[in-house]
């Protein structure tokens, strides 16, 4: 029964859901753990962070360390500074920050830390 209640649910949105398909995946909820930085920023962060991983998806990227490289150039050409970012399942950090130029999220169990910092 919960297949079938599920299925629906994927039907009522398979008109939306083909047009998906073919351009990019669902992805889960962002969960979000420190947002010091302005609004813009952040949306800006989220955003560019599901394209990192949808381009991961598509094999466009094969690494975290690319989607991180992807983050940081799109930051520097959009907000200038010094940009530091981290990507990946698994790892700790402690770090000097500019005031208001932090966020850290997970999008699934990818958790993406980013900051300025020089």
């Amino acid at each position: 029964l919960k297949q079938m209640a599920e299925q629906p649910q994927g039907t009522a949105d398979g008109q939306g859901g083909s047009g998906q398909a073919s351009k990019e995946p669902e992805l889960p909820a962002p969960e979000m753990h420190i947002v010091d930085m302005p609004r813009e920023e952040a949306d800006f962060a989220l955003d560019i962070a599901k394209k990192g991983v949808i381009s991961l998806f598509k094999n466009e990227r094969r690494s975290f360390c690319e989607v991180a490289q992807f983050i940081k150039k799109e930051f520097d050409v959009a907000y200038p500074g010094a940009w530091h970012v981290f990507v990946g399942k698994h790892f700790g950090a402690w770090v000097t920050h500019e005031a208001h130029k932090l966020i850290y999220f997970h999008i699934g169990q990818a958790g993406f830390l980013i900051y300025r910092h020089g």
